[in-house]
């Protein structure tokens, strides 16, 4: 997919991303509360998560100049069948590259193939000092549904963690009259 002048071109990331992807990471790890992923990530980890996002949760980068500065995913909110209208969105951007409109790019990517692919909902957790993020998501129509307060340490703080949403009326239709499997 071609980025519009300025701004990153996404694309489906691929095995040769890792180690960027990684790097990005890992530095939101060592540096931020952005995770409260308190280990690096090894690129055998890496591996492994990546072959764990594909179809209807994929795993994108942000190129420029062909240099991989951000990522982002759309994963499962949680395991059980039930939540299957629902993801969980996580963008990460590399420190040269924050406030340059790399992530509203992923973000922008993520929410269309969301939308497209018939969810519901999708969830965003984020810190509650994570300004900028919150501000990012909160232009694409995610609504603070909740907070979590004192749910980890990071960086020598406690941290709080909101809960936002964005909801895709278009698309709630399609799960009001599903039987429960389990019945």
């Amino acid at each position: 997919m071609r980025g519009i002048a300025g701004l990153p071109t996404v694309r489906v990331a691929t095995s040769a991303d890792l180690e960027d992807m990684r790097a990005i990471y890992n530095h939101a790890v060592r540096h931020t509360d952005a995770t409260l992923d308190t280990d690096e990530k090894t690129p055998e980890q890496m591996a492994i998560w990546l072959a764990a996002h594909g179809g209807r949760n994929p795993a994108v980068v942000a190129e420029r100049d062909g240099q991989v500065i951000g990522y982002g995913t759309l994963s499962p909110f949680a395991p059980r069948g039930g939540y299957r209208p629902s993801t969980e969105i996580s963008v990460y951007v590399a420190p040269g590259a924050q406030g340059t409109g790399v992530g509203k790019t992923l973000t922008g990517w993520l929410v269309d193939f969301a939308r497209d692919e018939g969810y519901s909902t999708i969830i965003s957790f984020n810190t509650d000092t994570n300004i900028a993020s919150i501000r990012m998501i909160e232009r694409y129509g995610f609504a603070r549904t909740g907070l979590i307060q004192h749910v980890g340490a990071k960086l020598g703080s406690l941290v709080n963690l909101a809960v936002f949403q964005l909801i895709f009326p278009e698309n709630l239709s399609r799960y009001q009259n599903e039987q429960d499997s389990t019945a």
